[in-house]
Order: structure tokens, then C-alpha cells, then sequence
């Protein structure tokens, strides 16, 4: 049996947080809606995971700040501390860590707030990867999965058992200079040979072009993804 333990800040404190007490691990995470609903009734779930060094409230108003279908928003904080902030897992020691448990937290979440069918999950550059990961090792907790500008590895993804049942939806740009456009190609190509369904779309611009010439193409897609699953 599994055990959570959901903390609450006082009201003036916007984080919340949910703690796996078999791992000692927490994460803390923002509640945002987004359409016009009231926050006690089943939602469709957005997960959203931000950049390295980014903050949820950046995120969120870089890029889902404009969203209109209705949706619970649930923009989580990376959990481990780096000198230019937070940060998700890159090794794959960091993943035994935190990426099995992500997983767990993500379905608690879904049975703390009234859910309408799985969530989906939308992650950048670190977050990106993070998604990757859930893709192969999480997918049954999730509907569909975007990762942005992101990289997986057969190193990072380690061995154990996966469970790829989410489709995927991943964009990369071509003139990415912080993570490499074959370092998302070959991403793509591990998730296929894990058996997962993916998408891949390139473009143009760079590591940023999912707050700038992307941005309408990406949210309008995970729009349209919520939207189904009402």
C-alpha cells in the first residue's frame, strides 16, 4: 500500500506540495485553471514541467498563460536544486530517484483533484526528458505526452520494467543549440523501439522557439488534446 501525504501552505503561500512517504521524495506544484470552471469539478489535467533553471510561474506565463479550453493545470516543480536552479533528473541515477515516483505522484494527483480520463503531460528541455521518461516507464498513467526540445537515452532510461501506453507528441527544433536536434531524433527512435506511439514534429527555430514561432502550433495541439478527452 502507498501512502501520500499532501501538504498545504497557509493561503497567502500559492505551492502545494505531495509527499511519496515510501521514498521520502516530494514535489511541489501550482494550481492554475484555465476556460471558465469552477476548481471542484472534474477536469480534464494538464501536467506541465518546466525548464531547467525556469521557474512554474515563467513557464506558465511564457506559454499556457493563454489557454481556453477547460482544464486543471498542474504545473509541478522540478525537484532537485542546481546552482542555476531547479532542475529535473539528467543521470540515471537521478531517475531511479525521482522518475518511478514522478509517476506515483502524477496518479495521486489525479485522485486528489476530480479528473476527467488520464492527464496529459507537457514538458520542456529538462521537463522535456522528464516526459520522455514517463513516456516509456509511466505511460499508463497518462493520455498523451509532449515533450519539447528534450533528449532520452538508453543510459538515462536504465532498465525495469515500461509500460508505453501514453501517445506521444514530441517537437524539436532544428536550430536547437542547447539540446541537439539528433539528441530529440534519437529520443524518438528509443521510444519506438520501446513500443511507444510518437509523433515527431521538427521546426525551424531554436531551444526557445516554443515561446515564439511555436507556441500557437504547440498549445493549440495539447488544446485540442484536453478537449478530447471531455
Amino acid at each position: 500500500m502507498k501512502f501520500f501525504n499532501f501538504g498545504f501552505k497557509p493561503w497567502w503561500h500559492k505551492y502545494s506540495s505531495i509527499t511519496l512517504a515510501s521514498q521520502n521524495v516530494s514535489f511541489s506544484y501550482l494550481v492554475k485553471y484555465s476556460g471558465q470552471v469552477s476548481g471542484s469539478e472534474p477536469l480534464p489535467m494538464l501536467i506541465a514541467l518546466h525548464g531547467d533553471g525556469d521557474t512554474v510561474d515563467g513557464f506558465y506565463e511564457s506559454l499556457l498563460s493563454d489557454l481556453k479550453v477547460k482544464a486543471r493545470i498542474i504545473l509541478i516543480k522540478a525537484p532537485i536544486l542546481h546552482e542555476c536552479g531547479r532542475v529535473w533528473p539528467f543521470s540515471a541515477e537521478q531517475y531511479v530517484e525521482y522518475g518511478g515516483v514522478f509517476g506515483e505522484a502524477v496518479d495521486a494527483l489525479t485522485i486528489k483533484y476530480p479528473t476527467i480520463n488520464k492527464p496529459v503531460l507537457l514538458g520542456f528541455s529538462g521537463g522535456g526528458a522528464m516526459a520522455y521518461y514517463q513516456a516509456i516507464k509511466c505511460g499508463d498513467s497518462f493520455s498523451y505526452i509532449f515533450p519539447i526540445s528534450g533528449l532520452m537515452t538508453k543510459e538515462q532510461l536504465g532498465d525495469g520494467l515500461i509500460k508505453p501506453s501514453a501517445n506521444v507528441c514530441a517537437y524539436h527544433g532544428k536550430s536547437d543549440e542547447v539540446v541537439p536536434f539528433s539528441a530529440g531524433k534519437a529520443a524518438v527512435k528509443l521510444l519506438k523501439r520501446k513500443g511507444v506511439n510518437v509523433s515527431f514534429t521538427e521546426f525551424e527555430s531554436g531551444h526557445q522557439g516554443i515561446f515564439t514561432d511555436m507556441k500557437a502550433t504547440i498549445t493549440q495541439a495539447a488544446e485540442s488534446k484536453l478537449q478530447s478527452l471531455c
